[in-house]
């Protein structure tokens, strides 16, 4: 676990209730009951390097062992998890960019565009069990959406 202070742990649930969780190295969007696996618990420190009006933040899971990080792959811009410390993110700011994301809130819900690429937002897959995705989509829609529900 995070030992910094200002550490707080979210289910990560998209607009239908699907919640992201972790297998075979992907962070996938789906129903955790059903697909037989656990909800992950996400580990959010602020990147203190780049405009905090902004809210840049960290997004770790497995204890904040692991950062998803925005990747260019030959279909363009992509996400990842890579065995990075949250910790050591947090320290070192600036240079983190690709593991940033912007939060911004839309009603009671919350989009996630990439510091690495802007105008490219985390979204959920179109079919469940699948990994979350970046999209360039202008607008909020279901698919960028997402609720945190504290934890602990």
């Amino acid at each position: 676990m995070c030992s910094l202070p200002m550490a707080r742990y979210y289910i990560i649930k998209y607009a239908d209730q699907k919640a992201l969780y972790t297998r075979d190295g992907q962070l996938l969007v789906g129903d955790p009951v059903a697909d037989n696996c656990c909800a992950e618990k996400i580990c959010i420190l602020p990147n203190r390097g780049l405009d905090r009006t902004k809210v840049p933040i960290f997004l770790g899971i497995q204890g904040g062992s692991r950062c998803l990080a925005c990747v260019e792959t030959r279909e363009g811009p992509s996400v990842q998890l890579e065995d990075v410390n949250i910790e050591e993110l947090y320290k070192g700011g600036e240079e983190a960019t690709r593991f940033t994301f912007f939060q911004s809130s839309s009603g009671s819900a919350f989009r996630l565009e990439a510091a690495a690429r802007p105008g490219w937002f985390l979204c959920g897959p179109a079919e469940p069990q699948q990994p979350v995705q970046l999209t360039k989509e202008s607008e909020p829609s279901a698919r960028t959406e997402f609720y945190f529900e504290q934890s602990r």
